[in-house]
């Protein structure tokens, strides 16, 4: 067996896997207070980088 062939069935399973999981298994609960705050915390850090990288260039 060839290692290329072997990686390309690894992953093409591991992306099956996660694909099937997500479908029967869908989000229980809604997001929390927390959640969102650490979601636009996330947010505001990825506009700041963005700005900078934009002045830098």
């Amino acid at each position: 067996m060839k290692t290329g062939s072997f990686f390309s069935g690894v992953v093409i399973g591991a992306v099956t896997g996660m694909a099937v999981d997500m479908l029967l298994r869908p989000k229980a609960h809604p997001k929390t207070t927390a959640g969102k705050a650490m979601q636009s915390v996330t947010d505001a850090v990825d506009t700041a980088a963005e700005r900078v990288r934009q002045q830098m260039q």
